[in-house]
């Protein structure tokens, strides 16, 4: 038989009551356990200890950031590089023709900032443009000579120049006054691109038609547009002829016009912006020889020829009385469109 052994001890309870919950508590759960007795306090601080350093790791770890580092130095360099070399090419140009420009005009490389006049200043608009103003002569209100050469500072543009070579080149543009020239259109340049040249440009495409370059004793891959042959001969000498067939590697192109207003602009572009006045200018175009390549002081020297050429034409441009007697002859869409103009 099972004994059933009264319930000698009773169990005491303490109850918590809380709004939302009760918890009871047993003194069965802190039976060996001594309320005066305090938690023991110990040292909780993190101890760090000093782990050696992996030296073991290679250099195939760290590739990126070597090709970084050896792009960022290669572009440096060649930025400097690419610098200094315009820098010397423009201003050994200066030097060299700056005695035939001093005999030419009064003032030569004006800042066009200053208040007083300065000479001697070769422009610098960036680093691979630069810009020299002269003035101070009959027969032209001035002229700018725009050096535009390679952007060696450019590493991009020097590996482009692998695959598709440029030249340096140099632009002289003369400003005329009113009463300088009147009714002269005339272009020389280079026959591959003159027909294109003859649909873009405004004053060409009204105005001027392609002559036979046989008798002006000019080399065969130039082409010939004029308005009237008997401006262009004028123009187009036997000195000017011998000096543009002697120096054709340095030649590019001529342009005059009294009535240049640059390129078309098509009808959409005409209708937002005003039509250009034309203004009467002579424009010469000369490259460097060597597609970049040749990076000598020496070779700045080349456009010597042509320079002279360009002060010739300056004091030889045909007078507006015998202009004025060539432009009596009839004369299709260019006459009408400068009546109506």
């Amino acid at each position: 038989d099972i004994e059933v052994e009264p319930l000698t001890e009773a169990v005491e309870n303490t109850e918590l009551e809380d709004e939302d919950s009760q918890v009871i508590i047993e003194d069965e759960d802190f039976e060996g356990i001594n309320p005066s007795d305090k938690p023991q306090t110990g040292n909780n601080e993190l101890n760090i200890v000093n782990a050696p350093m992996n030296i073991k790791g290679h250099w195939d770890d760290y590739y990126l950031e070597i090709i970084g580092l050896i792009g960022v130095f290669v572009y440096a360099l060649n930025f400097y590089t690419g610098k200094s070399i315009n820098n010397r090419l423009a201003n050994a140009w200066f030097d060299h023709h700056k005695k035939l420009l001093s005999d030419s005009f009064y003032i030569v490389g004006d800042d066009g900032v200053s208040k007083e006049v300065s000479e001697g200043v070769l422009v610098k608009e960036s680093e691979n443009k630069f810009v020299i103003w002269c003035t101070g002569r009959l027969g032209c209100e001035g002229i700018k000579i725009e050096i535009k050469l390679l952007r060696r500072q450019d590493l991009i543009s020097v590996l482009s120049q692998i695959f598709k070579p440029q030249s340096d080149t140099i632009t002289v543009t003369v400003y005329l006054a009113p009463d300088d020239m009147d009714s002269v259109v005339l272009a020389v340049m280079p026959r591959k691109g003159i027909k294109r040249l003859q649909q873009e440009v405004q004053d060409l495409s009204h105005f001027a038609t392609e002559k036979k370059v046989d008798k002006f004793d000019l080399p065969s891959q130039l082409g010939v547009l004029s308005e009237f042959s008997e401006v262009s001969n004028e123009f187009l000498s036997v000195p000017v002829c011998k000096t543009i067939s002697e120096n054709i590697d340095v030649f590019d192109s001529i342009h005059f016009s009294d009535y240049y207003t640059g390129f078309k602009i098509s009808q959409e572009s005409q209708a937002e912006t005003e039509r250009p006045k034309p203004v009467k200018r002579m424009i010469f175009n000369f490259v460097i020889p060597g597609f970049g390549k040749r990076t000598k002081s020496t070779i700045m020297e080349t456009t010597e020829p042509l320079m002279k050429m360009v002060v010739h034409m300056m004091a030889g441009s045909p007078s507006s009385s015998s202009a004025r007697r060539t432009r009596t002859r009839p004369r299709n869409t260019g006459s009408r469109l400068r009546k109506t103009s």
